[in-house]
């Protein structure tokens, strides 16, 4: 049996060579916002019924969730005191967070609130020690975790047809929370020490390993799991 990776070595180095960065994945600048503002509300609701939400810059920790906004698609803060502060584009149906360096010493925590009227795609590309989505009571299409993180928390509303979970930049710990009694495939192509599903713990997981459960082919609304990335803990409940 293949011994799991230690995804630990990865992430760190990843989060050491992320930089704040104010320009989109298309080498675009982001909109200018005035330095002080550390909390940017943008987009209109009546324009999006689906979009996706990209955490561009390395962060220390990122949180994302769910809410009502008005008539608002997207609202990103940090503290008064942060490092950083949001710098956020908005191109089509897909809004890019960025990060501009502030000179204060508090640390990059960012916070992103999105419209719970919009099917969201998630994807955090800038790498964090810790990154959790929340969208209980939101609408959601999927997420990916492109970068290596230590800590990745996602908690998923009900399934409403396929929710993939995609991990592909190495991780210590990862949570997923779902909603429900809709089946889950979990497949972990990079190895894991440790891996709980419905309260079933598995240790020495090699990479190729697939847990999918009876029904989970033929099911119309269903949670889709792939570590594509080692792990050290991996744990799928619900609530």
């Amino acid at each position: 049996m293949r011994r799991p990776l230690l995804p630990a070595l990865l992430a760190t180095t990843l989060l050491l060579t992320a930089a704040c960065n104010d320009h989109d994945e298309k080498g675009q600048p982001f909109a200018d916002h005035d330095d002080a503002a550390r909390v940017v509300t943008g987009g209109s609701v009546g324009d999006h019924d689906r979009a996706t939400f990209a955490v561009i810059s390395g962060a220390d920790v990122v949180r994302v969730r769910a809410a009502d906004l008005g008539g608002d698609l997207y609202r990103v803060s940090t503290a008064d005191d942060a490092k950083v502060r949001p710098s956020v584009r908005l191109d089509g149906d897909t809004v890019y967070a960025g990060l501009a360096d502030t000179g204060d010493p508090g640390p990059a925590l960012v916070t992103a609130e999105l419209s719970n009227a919009v099917h969201w795609q998630l994807r955090f590309d800038g790498g964090a020690k810790e990154e959790s989505a929340d969208l209980t009571g939101g609408k959601l299409t999927g997420v990916s975790f492109v970068a290596g993180t230590s800590l990745a928390d996602v908690t998923l509303p009900a399934a409403q047809g396929t929710i993939p979970v995609t991990l592909g930049g190495g991780a210590s710990q990862v949570s997923v929370h779902l909603t429900g009694d809709a089946p889950v495939r979990v497949r972990v192509g990079g190895g894991a020490a440790t891996v709980t599903i419905d309260g079933v713990r598995r240790s020495g997981i090699a990479g190729g390993t697939d847990f999918t459960p009876s029904g989970w082919g033929t099911a119309t609304d269903r949670y889709d799991i792939d570590l594509t990335s080692g792990v050290s803990t991996l744990t799928v409940d619900r609530r």
